[in-house]
């Protein structure tokens, strides 16, 4: 008994982080730092250990951990001799142990569950409440997540003790293990993110768009789409008779209703129909039950997000979760989406992007809080490269449009649209095609980017967006003293060295990107997550905008240096004058740009760079015209 106990104690202070005390020898049960993981994935990483001696390679070969017993193990613990071999059989008897009485009690726990959800059910069904539907709902998905993160935090723990004593941030094979680990472990969340849908799947979206997120993670959930399965068409009715007042209100309202939903996303899905005055409508339904169902997915985030901060104490994740909390708050609402949109409108005809964006016009008299009854849009994914080529429409221009929009946004509107990805953007063709459009423009056909979902907007201070305007603009000049008092005004000594870092991601691999780094003094995940939730939220905010704006004009084509040009030249309108009224500034202005000179440098630049844009893009299109015709002859 002394000895299970004594074995128990050192495996919860590995797991807990207490590396030291897991690794003394105070026992003579030391755990054993091997290639075997039993049970769990897991990216072993050995350091100086003998079963290390085959290379990182064959380590990252046991991703695929065999089921206990299997031969890999085997094999490891046969190759070792004396005080090793000891260990390694003692540590296996452990991990057996554990992993025996865990899967009893999954199974015993599972049962219950499986009970409870059938007594929720039969409840729900009885008193046929959408409420207790949503709460029953959750069992199977709070399942999946929790799985999922006791066998991750397991799988990183395991990792942590069997580097330590290596110096990780010199180690190469160190960097490529924890890659590899990270991106087992997101492909798995992935598929739970998919599989519970709804609030998982707005979490995974939350997560990908944040630049202190692991790249692996951010580059797997990024594969997450607002794309759910559609509920029955009697519950969607069912949900429409309670809103508009009634089955007869109903069947006055639509002369035709489609059945099918044409889209379903995380909150709602939509259907197509027609009005009684021959109009097309698009009819955007909250999946009935759906308040409960949040509640409860949030409760199960909130309770992971805490678990993680006790057992990685470096990691605050309870930010992200109160972020999400506060955002889904206000979507679950349709009454807020109305008001935005309209406020959205003028907002963009105050930009003079009124013909080049559209939003949906809202027949508010059939609106309410869970129903939303708009003008029907066709129109391609603004991501759709095949679809916007086939239309004539040049996806790069749409890129650089996307770019200029949300730039007006953020640096002169301060009213930004606080759920950019690709499923709430859509391109339309417009008027006909043109060649001499093409030749000008570089498109032949016009469009326009339509905007759908307005129900987050982040409301930028004046203060943060001319911040975040002179912030830019010494981005473009390459001043980086100017670039690190900015960010230290607006995020803090800490905050100020990586933002940059999130702003551009200058790194293009992941060797760069480890580079630069260690010049800012990050060494992990848990000093993102730290830095980060110590900042200002709308600063938070408008990162993650730009994070999803740039991974979706990138995908059409759009590089850095231009994306960086079109943003500095919005911002470059939207400083602060250098001395208003004769007196001193009323937000904050950094020195640089109090002087003529530098204002009158940043012109010359902004202006060479466009100037070569349009240069280069002119020269490609004529070169393109002069191939298509003469290129035959020419070549053959």
């Amino acid at each position: 008994m002394r000895v299970l106990f004594a074995r128990a104690v050192r495996y919860l202070a590995l797991l807990r982080g207490h590396s030291d005390f897991a690794h003394s020898a105070a026992g003579a049960y030391p755990l054993y730092r091997g290639p075997y993981v039993y049970g769990y994935p897991y990216a072993p990483y050995g350091g100086s250990t003998p079963a290390a001696a085959g290379g990182v390679a064959a380590k990252l070969a046991s991703l695929s951990v065999p089921p206990p017993g299997g031969s890999a193990a085997a094999a490891a613990a046969a190759s070792l001799t004396g005080p090793a071999a000891v260990a390694a059989a003692d540590a296996t008897w452990l991990a057996r142990r554990v992993h025996g009485t865990g899967r009893v009690v999954a199974r015993r726990a599972y049962a219950t569950l499986m009970a409870v959800l059938v007594a929720i059910g039969a409840t729900a069904l009885a008193s046929a409440t959408d409420a207790a539907a949503g709460l029953a709902a959750a069992a199977p998905r709070t399942l999946r997540t929790v799985l999922w993160a006791v066998r991750a935090s397991l799988s990183y723990k395991r990792f942590q003790a069997s580097c330590y004593g290596t110096d990780t941030e010199k180690d190469e094979g160190y960097m490529e293990a924890l890659s590899q680990l990270h991106t087992y472990w997101a492909n798995k969340l992935l598929e739970v993110c998919r599989r519970n849908g709804g609030v998982y799947v707005k979490a995974g979206q939350f997560a990908a768009a944040f630049g202190g997120v692991p790249r692996e993670y951010r580059t797997v959930l990024a594969q997450l789409e607002d794309r759910a399965v559609p509920r029955p068409y009697r519950a969607v009715r069912r949900a429409l008779e309670r809103e508009l007042g009634g089955r007869a209100r109903v069947a006055a309202t639509f002369i035709s209703f489609d059945r099918r939903a044409t889209a379903a996303a995380s909150l709602a899905q939509v259907h197509h129909a027609v009005l009684a005055d021959g109009r097309e409508v698009a009819v955007k339904v909250q999946y009935p039950g759906l308040a409960g169902s949040v509640a409860a997915d949030l409760c199960v985030m909130s309770a992971l997000a805490r678990a993680a901060g006790a057992l990685f104490p470096t990691i605050r994740l309870h930010w992200l979760y109160e972020e999400l909390a506060a955002k889904l708050e206000v979507e679950l609402d349709f009454r807020n989406e109305i008001r935005n949109s309209n406020r959205f409108r003028e907002v963009l005809a105050a930009a003079g992007e009124s013909g080049r964006v559209r939003v949906p016009q809202l027949h508010e008299h059939l609106c309410s809080s869970k129903v939303l009854v708009m003008e029907w849009i066709a129109g391609a994914k603004i991501t759709d490269v095949e679809a916007l080529t086939r239309q004539g429409i040049n996806p790069r221009l749409v890129g650089r449009q996307l770019c200029r929009l949300f730039g007006e946004l953020m640096f002169l509107q301060g009213y930004v649209h606080g759920d950019p990805h690709p499923g709430n953007l859509m391109v339309r063709p417009k008027g006909r095609p043109s060649w001499l459009r093409w030749l000008f423009r570089g498109t032949r056909r016009g469009f326009e980017v339509v905007v759908l979902d307005h129900g987050t907007y982040l409301e930028v201070e004046p203060e943060l967006r001319q911040q975040f305007c002179q912030l830019w603009c010494a981005v473009v000049m390459q001043d980086e003293a100017t670039q690190a008092d900015i960010s230290t005004a607006m995020a803090g000594e800490a905050g100020g060295r990586i933002l940059p870092l999130l702003l551009t991601q200058r790194a293009r691999n992941r060797a760069e990107e480890a580079a630069l780094r260690a010049r800012l003094g990050i060494r992990g995940f848990g000093d993102m997550t730290a830095l980060l939730s110590a900042v200002s939220r709308h600063l938070v905010d408008l990162l993650r905008v730009v994070t999803v704006i740039r991974a979706s004009s990138a995908a059409l084509g759009v590089t850095m240096p231009e994306r960086l040009r079109i943003y500095s030249q919005v911002a470059a309108k939207g400083l602060p004058p250098r001395r208003p009224n004769g007196k001193r500034p009323t937000f904050y202005i950094h020195k640089s740009f109090t002087s003529a000179a530098y204002r009158a440098k940043l012109r010359a630049v902004l202006l060479g760079l466009g100037l070569y844009a349009w240069g280069s893009s002119l020269l490609g299109r004529t070169w393109d015209a002069l191939l298509s015709v003469f290129g035959e002859a020419l070549f053959e």
